[in-house]
């Protein structure tokens, strides 16, 4: 009896283990080197003109359109996840993220190169 009690207690703490696992919450941001695919400068500058008020250069606008949108927005979620920064209105702050991600798709259209420059 004694050897079956010492399986269910194992049993439990597997499960109780395996669901700690499960609710790890893997950083998006990481999990796909968002922080690595701009330039220190284009980051300031597409930071200020969300979180406080600046414009985006074109050459900016490029880096950002690499970037992506998944990255774009994971980044602005996780900054405002930041103590120093959670006294924002959110929903401002997604709004300009949005307006500068549209002003930049604009930008990369202009300065993409036509099919038939080739």
């Amino acid at each position: 009896m004694a050897s079956f009690n010492v399986y269910v207690v194992f049993g439990v703490l597997t499960i109780m283990a395996s669901g700690a696992v499960m609710a790890y919450e893997v950083d998006p941001v990481k999990a796909n080197n968002c922080e690595t695919k701009m330039t220190l400068h284009c980051v300031t500058e597409v930071f200020a003109s969300i979180f406080k008020t600046g414009i985006v250069t074109d050459n900016c606008c490029i880096e950002l359109i690499g970037l992506g949108q998944f990255c774009h927005d994971a980044l602005i979620k996780k900054t405002l996840q930041n103590p120093l920064f959670r006294n924002n209105d959110t929903s401002v702050i997604l709004s300009r993220g949005a307006q500068v991600w549209n002003k930049c798709t604009l930008v990369n259209k202009d300065v993409s190169p036509s099919p038939s420059a080739y």
